[in-house]
């Protein structure tokens, strides 16, 4: 199985934006999530803070039982943990024709990288990517590991789409989207791989795992409700492409009210039940 021709996935992803929404709609649900979401802030415990991201979303709403077990792991790098922060900049080099091929232009990534965590800069003027002094710190064999994972899935991506098309240089690995509830005890994190501007609307290109679920109008939504929370209704994307490469499969999400309203309202389903959870947890941590 394998992933539609690159000219037609990117002519869905620029596709001229339809209005899908009635003026006020987008304004009115941002308002709406807003209160709800700021209402159940005030049961995350005193001095801790939930961050919610997709991922956090998909696993509340498939096994709400692992939630907490699941969070409480702590990070550690690997290949695989940083192969979309290698690949995303590898694939704005090859974009903007500073490399040639993903192999070339991952490879100048991780240099960079090393040559980073090597110089010694007091003022910090000279900030290396989070994943470099680990990476800085492997043997051979762990570099070879970290550049295969990076090269295949900068290739997956760079090979999606015609990016000569593009009539505006798309946004590669740009900021997430932070919408932070009143008092600081959640926040919301949306991420995109690619932001395509359209005019005064902008389409948003997500990268996704193994393989395409039955809820991935959740997983797409998601960034597109985390965007309307952030930066309000002119920011809000028209559209959300899905790419799962492993699979070879893809999904375009149209940003509508339905869209709109399923994702907020599994988001604040979600977010509930980490709280939940949290606090359970903390009933049971102070009774032992």
């Amino acid at each position: 199985m394998g992933l539609p021709r690159p000219s037609a996935l990117t002519a869905a992803l620029l596709a001229p934006p339809t209005d899908a929404l009635a003026p006020g709609v987008a304004r009115a649900l941002r308002d709406r999530v807003a209160r709800e979401l700021g209402a159940l802030a005030d049961g995350v415990p005193c001095g801790e803070q939930l961050r919610v991201d997709v991922a956090k979303v998909m696993l509340a709403l498939r096994h709400p039982d692992r939630c907490l077990s699941d969070d409480s792991r702590p990070f550690a790098p690997s290949a695989r943990a940083c192969r979309r922060a290698v690949g995303l900049a590898a694939v704005a080099r090859c974009a903007r024709g500073l490399a040639r091929t993903p192999g070339v232009a991952v490879n100048e990534v991780l240099d960079a990288g090393v040559e980073d965590v090597a110089r010694h800069d007091p003022a910090g003027a000279i900030r290396s990517p989070w994943w470099a002094t680990w990476y800085a710190q492997l043997p051979v064999g762990g570099r070879a590991a970290v550049k295969a994972e990076a090269v295949t899935w900068a290739t997956q991506l760079l090979t999606a789409f015609e990016w000569r098309r593009f009539d505006r240089p798309p946004a590669i690995a740009g900021r997430d989207d932070w919408w932070q509830a009143p008092g600081g005890r959640l926040a919301l994190r949306g991420r995109a791989d690619v932001r395509a501007q359209l005019g005064e609307r902008a389409a948003l290109v997500v990268v996704g795992g193994r393989s395409c679920d039955g809820d991935w109008k959740i997983r797409l939504g998601f960034p597109a409700l985390v965007c309307l929370l952030a930066r309000g209704e002119r920011a809000l994307p028209c559209r959300v492409v899905g790419v799962w490469p492993a699979s070879g499969q893809t999904r375009v999400l149209d940003v509508d009210s339905p869209a709109l309203e399923a994702v907020a309202k599994a988001v604040v389903s979600a977010t509930e039940t980490w709280i939940g959870a949290s606090a359970r947890e903390t009933r049971a941590a102070r009774a032992g």
